[in-house]
């Protein structure tokens, strides 16, 4: 572990806030045992700066963490990676070291992309931990977003890893209540907390400084109020069954303590100080920030991370998102760059467009790799292919958030709808409805971006549409039924959905989906809600088979702590001891 931390970075001061950070970015390395000559302020700054980027100077070229591929290695982008890749939303083409196997959920605890998120974790809260141990006393405010950030990186290892070493400033540690149970022999090293542990740590943590988060948004906009405190209470509290749950039965809520009633509590504080975008689509535009006459994603955001083409770059942001999930074929998305490797997976589809279950391809069409135009628009009745872009199809879904590209305009042939098991890379890029949702497109024509090649769209880690899905999967857990379809159709109203007439646990599941895919949360909701491992849900290439007819293990549940690390603290131990 001693290596993760390369050194410490100062950047741009947070005197002005994080807009000034925004519009100026600096950027020089520092001597990590020399102190004195970091400013607080710029420190802060690098700490929310961790969050999308992934060194010095950006894109590349100098990364916080050695041994990984630096344009990999955000929060973001890493926490996305293994969110979404085993699951039943999208597949990632490109054969990219360590992706292969976390797309099967057949990973190791060797495996590049896990061991990436878990280092950029630990990074991200050592730095907290140097802002706690040498600068708590200079700004209560700040030090509470200090140790927001810090918690949210725990938060991501709870969910994920489960068990995992604990490190807490020396003043903190004095006073820890749970400290005799944490594990380990070794006092030279980090002690090993365990999840159960670690989610009563993280609850205390999240109350003691939701009051102490009083940063004014209106001027501050990319600094953490109490809205996410209270955002990521919610968020434990409506994953507690599985949080608190027996190790040794991986996933079962009978096990567990959900909590319920306090997710719907602060689920609907932060309903009542927020309100949801008037557009969903504004939600990921390149003008989504709080300078927009037009865009008022601002008001819904409650913890967006700066990116902006003209001063911060990085591979790891909203670059990833919008390139990834673009190819030349779509309508202009306002940057250059086209990666093209994320597609919609075939149940996605289906969210949108059910009548698609029912289509069975042409054998002919299957050795071609492509669908005739003729044939997909035959009628949806007999051959339910829609074509069309975002535009067209939300219209043909019903639902703003069907934010597709089914078809190549320059051939004018639709793309396959599922990814059918071809081992040529070449033929995978026929394959999959590509993604419209993220863009560098402007909601006020009067924006302009800020560079050709990097975006300025911010990526929005939470937002108020996860408070009202929230409250209505609590209320429903609640009994309280009506409420539950009143909050769910309240996201459902804005994405001009017609609304639901009843919900239980595959309504919820699907309402999350919708709302919320290619977003970087999906195995977190599948695993609460008992879909991600076994065979009670299939979809395709789950656990590497191409119609989702095998079931992942129920230890993957969570993913195992990276090997370097187990080997090099003697007080780790996985979570499960199937790793």
């Amino acid at each position: 572990m001693k290596n993760v931390l390369k050194y410490a970075i100062v950047f741009c001061g947070l005197l002005g806030g994080m807009t000034a950070c925004v519009q100026d970015l600096k950027v020089e390395s520092i001597d990590p045992n020399n102190v004195s000559a970091i400013n607080p302020d710029q420190l802060l700054g690098k700490i929310y700066a961790t969050l999308g980027t992934t060194g010095q100077k950006g894109p590349d070229g100098n990364g916080d963490i050695e041994g990984l591929d630096e344009g990999t290695s955000s929060l973001f982008r890493m926490t996305h990676e293994l969110n979404e890749f085993p699951s039943d939303g999208i597949y990632w083409i490109w054969p990219d070291v360590g992706v292969d196997d976390v797309n099967k959920a057949t990973w190791t605890a060797s495996n590049s992309l896990v061991r990436g998120a878990y280092s950029r974790y630990i990074f991200d809260i050592t730095l907290c931990n140097t802002y706690l141990e040498n600068y708590s006393d200079i700004d209560d405010a700040k030090t509470a977003e200090v140790r927001f950030i810090r918690a949210l990186n725990y938060w991501y290892l709870l969910d994920m890893f489960g068990n995992c070493p604990f490190n807490i400033t020396p003043q903190e540690m004095a006073s820890y209540e749970g400290k005799s149970a944490l594990k380990g022999e070794h006092e030279d090293y980090p002690k090993m907390i365990l999840r159960k542990d670690l989610y009563a740590w993280l609850e205390k943590e999240l109350l003691d400084i939701e009051p102490l988060l009083t940063v004014d948004r209106k001027a501050f906009y990319y600094r953490v109020d109490s809205n996410a405190a209270k955002m990521l209470l919610a968020r434990l509290y409506l994953n507690a069954a599985v949080y608190t749950a027996d190790p040794k039965q991986y996933y079962n809520p009978a096990t567990g303590e959900p909590q319920w009633q306090k997710a719907a509590d602060y689920a609907k504080q932060v309903i009542d100080n927020t309100q949801l975008a008037s557009q969903y689509k504004y939600l990921f535009m390149g003008d989504n920030d709080n300078l927009s006459s037009v865009n008022d994603a601002y008001k819904e955001i409650i913890l967006p991370v700066a990116q902006d083409g003209a001063h911060i770059r990085s591979w790891g942001g909203s670059l990833y998102l919008i390139a990834a999930t673009h190819s030349a074929e779509m309508p202009s998305w306002n940057i250059t760059e086209s990666w093209k490797c994320i597609r919609a997976k075939k149940q996605l589809v289906e969210l949108f467009f059910p009548l698609i279950q029912n289509w069975k391809m042409p054998v002919e069409d299957v050795a071609q790799w492509k669908v005739s135009n003729e044939t997909a628009m035959a009628g949806l009745a007999t051959c339910p292919n829609p074509k069309g872009t975002a535009a067209e199809l939300t219209a043909l879904a019903g639902d703003d958030r069907a934010m597709f590209c089914s078809y190549r305009m320059y051939t004018d042939t639709t793309f396959m709808i599922c990814n059918i098991n071809k081992e040529n890379t070449a033929d995978k890029f026929f394959s999959g409805w590509l993604i419209e949702k993220f863009t560098n497109n402007m909601a006020d024509p009067a924006h302009r971006p800020g560079d050709s090649a990097h975006p300025d769209m911010d990526i929005p880690l939470m937002r108020a549409a996860e408070a009202y899905l929230t409250y209505a999967e609590a209320q429903y857990r609640l009994g309280n039924t009506a409420a539950a379809l009143d909050y769910a159709n309240k996201v459902r109203a804005r994405a001009h959905a017609t609304n639901l007439t009843t919900i239980d646990e595959k309504t919820l599941s699907d309402e999350w989906q919708r709302e919320f895919y290619c977003e970087g949360r999906r195995r977190t909701d599948l695993v609460r809600l008992g879909l991600f491992t076994g065979n009670a849900y299939g979809w395709e290439w789950k656990a590497g088979n191409q119609f989702g007819q095998k079931g992942i293990d129920e230890y993957r549940s969570v993913f195992p702590l990276p090997t370097t690390d187990v080997v090099a603290n003697p007080n780790l131990e996985q979570y499960c001891s199937q790793y």
